[in-house]
């Protein structure tokens, strides 16, 4: 016995010897160190309250609200981005089910009909029931070919890996950590329809004070055209200066259509977002106003590695990346399988007979001659794994930059608000007071327009403005990680 037993057991031991030989498996950690506080240029405000998940009521703004519930239940991008999040649950579910016991049943059922034709036998004494040749009579049935004879076979045989060096624990983290990145791109979907929804809308808002603000220009033009037409009737003012004033007025009304129809691309594009894409653009009824951005609660830089979803989708590509070197490297290693099976046959023909067969044999197999190929493998993919941590690293700087940038850049929007609706408010009463002195012919024309550019262009920078401060403000938000807790469920290790 042990003379048998001693081979066998010097070629597990040689197997094993070949499979140690692999490649390191080490990847360089990705450095993760942010500064404990954003620099900014004034103070942050107090921490008045964590971000809602859903981070769009802090604008307080009705009907956003009610687009982005419709764009996160029905819009195309939101439906897309689930479908996606199952086939990933999908997905994992096949890789860790390769390595379950696999087999199956196999069944085969036969009816076999003979015909043979004798001549020049006698067989007269194998039929006899006398003498003795009595005992010879059943021997007929052995030995004589049956007209019809059934038979039924049926198999189970099973293959399953002895998982000796952990491949199913390392194929099981691998499938999380792709699972967990898939959820994470489902979150970076959304917080990017649900962005997009915002600065849409703000945008669409934009337009809309614009077309007002376009609309007023052209009546104030026409009404000037109109004044301009008297006095040249009268003497009182040259012709040119009447044609002047016409054309501005001509001008202004063309504006003023060139405005309407981006507001209506941009009430499509809206309507399209939240999917109601082929409903008429008269349908979305969109204000006319610009409301100042909201304060948003304080937050560290540290949050960004928890709350920002890419860069948690970053940190869970790295751990697929590792999980898939670490099964590389275990490719190396003899595979030890056990492999049960179970059989049975019933034929019956002149007579009946059952067989049953049952076996147990377990192997091992070790990849000597695909050694070259499956260590070139191991490089290229702890080389990935490199590049996964340097990306890892990456995503974490940018979403430092954006969100330091972000909130600096909303700093900076407060604070030209301020100045520049003075200055709109002082330039339209300066225009104000020039329209009047136009009107009573105590200035000239030039006078006149000169204050009316620039009151249009204090207003222009104002709305543009106003219109900048909010998307700006949803960028942040979107820079910080939007309103998400950042803490999905945890998976089975």
């Amino acid at each position: 016995m042990q003379g048998r037993t001693r081979p066998w057991m010097a070629g597990i031991g040689l197997v094993l010897a070949l499979g140690g030989c692999a490649p390191s498996g080490k990847v360089s950690a990705p450095d993760v160190r942010l500064p404990a506080a954003y620099e900014r240029t004034t103070p942050p405000a107090v921490d008045v309250a964590a971000t809602p998940q859903t981070w769009w009521t802090l604008f307080a703004d009705a009907q956003l609200d009610q687009l982005e519930g419709e764009a996160l239940a029905k819009a195309p991008d939101a439906r897309t981005a689930l479908a996606r999040l199952r086939q990933a649950y999908a997905i994992r579910s096949s890789a860790l089910d390769a390595y379950n016991p696999q087999g199956g049943l196999a069944a085969q059922a036969s009816d076999a009909h003979n015909r043979t034709t004798y001549s020049g036998i006698n067989l007269s004494g194998l039929s006899s029931g006398t003498g003795g040749t009595a005992g010879l009579a059943g021997l007929s049935n052995l030995f004589l070919p049956a007209n019809e004879t059934k038979t039924y076979q049926g198999s189970f045989n099973v293959s399953w890996e002895l998982d000796l060096f952990g491949r199913r624990k390392a194929a099981r983290r691998t499938a999380n950590a792709d699972i967990l990145a898939a959820r994470f791109e489902f979150e970076a979907s959304r917080l990017s329809l649900e962005a997009n929804v915002a600065t849409s809308l703000f945008q669409a808002r934009a337009l809309a004070v614009q077309l007002d603000d376009a609309r007023e220009t052209a009546r104030i033009a026409a009404s000037l055209a109109d004044v301009g037409r008297r006095k040249a009737e009268r003497g009182l003012a040259s012709s040119s200066d009447a044609a002047r004033l016409a054309a501005d007025a001509d001008t202004a009304r063309a504006d003023a259509v060139r405005i309407e129809a981006l507001f209506n691309a941009a009430r499509r594009t809206l309507l399209v977002l939240i999917g109601r894409g082929a409903a008429p653009v008269e349908s979305l009824a969109i204000e006319a106003r610009l409301a100042p951005p909201p304060v948003l609660p304080s937050s560290a830089p540290s949050d960004l590695l928890r709350r920002r979803p890419d860069v948690r989708e970053a940190e869970e590509k790295l751990r697929s990346a590792i999980g898939t070197l670490t099964l590389d490297r275990l490719a190396l290693l003899p595979t030890l399988t056990l492999n049960p099976s179970t059989a049975g046959q019933r034929t019956e023909a002149n007579y009946v007979s059952k067989t049953s067969i049952w076996t147990l044999a377990a192997g091992a197999t070790e990849p000597v001659l695909d050694r070259p190929r499956l260590i070139s493998a191991v490089r290229a993919q702890k080389a990935r794994a490199e590049e996964a941590a340097t990306l890892f690293e990456q995503s974490i700087l940018n979403a430092y930059r954006d969100a330091e940038n972000g909130l600096n850049q909303l700093d900076a929007d407060r604070a030209r608000l301020a100045l520049l609706t003075d200055a709109e408010a002082r330039s339209r009463f300066a225009f104000d007071a020039n329209d009047r002195a136009y009107r009573d012919g105590l200035i000239d024309l030039t006078t006149l327009l000169d204050a009316e550019r620039s009151w249009r262009a204090s207003r222009s920078g104002l709305t543009a403005l106003q219109a900048g401060a909010l998307n700006d403000a949803v960028s942040t938000i979107k820079a910080l990680g939007g309103g998400w807790s950042g803490a999905p469920t945890k998976l089975r290790e």
